[in-house]
């Protein structure tokens, strides 16, 4: 069996606080109860405009305080770093998985501006219809987007969701878990700032980080 690599992944937007606190308690056990298990701490600071001043050393002295030691992270190394999301972006690597996930059909590249966004936005209040995003961009050839880029447009990349149908996955606790596709908005991955936001660089840097729970 594989051995057991939990992660305990905050964001410096705020100060720490209890449930942070338990939530590295929970990951810490379920990692030391294997014999061979790794705890790590990734800091996610892809969100870089409402960063924290002091909010990083704040988690390190917390942890250290409570006696939860991580085997990596960025104070103590690994085989898996950088620990820090905007370090890691540096080499490129959310950028490649978006262009890997539109190549596969699963997210496109969007050119929309903020005030079409509020346009649509505004529309749906005055007909009291929750708003969920319809992008005019889904419907362009990645040749034709990629054309654009390559011009010195600004872009996102958003993923891709079906118009109908249901989206199912399984929940440890509640069991199978059924939403219709209709009711999802297609988020955005990549910003126009090259940063990923939080979904998207989380599931990333769990796959290549090897994370188990």
């Amino acid at each position: 069996m594989t051995k057991v690599r939990t992660r305990f992944a905050p964001s410096p937007t705020g100060y720490m606080h209890i449930g942070n606190l338990r939530t590295a308690l929970y990951e810490y056990l379920v990692a030391k109860k294997d014999p061979d298990g790794v705890f790590i701490l990734r800091i996610e600071d892809t969100d870089q405009g409402r960063l924290i001043e002091g909010a990083t050393d704040i988690i390190y002295n917390t942890l250290a305080q409570c006696k939860l030691f991580h085997d990596e992270g960025p104070d103590v190394g690994g085989n898996y770093g950088s620990y820090v999301q905007s370090e890691r972006m540096k080499s490129g690597i959310y950028l490649e998985y978006a262009e890997k996930l539109i190549d596969l059909g699963g997210a496109h590249y969007c050119f929309c501006q903020e005030e079409d966004i509020q346009a649509q936005r505004e529309l749906a209040e005055a007909r009291g219809e929750s708003f969920i995003f319809n992008d005019p961009c889904k419907n362009l050839s990645v040749e034709d987007a990629r054309a654009r880029i390559k011009n010195g447009e600004t872009y996102v990349v958003r993923q891709n969701i079906p118009n109908e149908g249901t989206t199912s996955f399984d929940d440890e606790v509640y069991g199978t878990i059924t939403v219709e596709n209709s009711t999802l908005d297609e988020a955005i991955l990549l910003k126009s700032d090259g940063f990923p936001t939080y979904n998207f660089a989380n599931i990333i840097d769990d796959h290549m980080m090897e994370i188990t729970h």
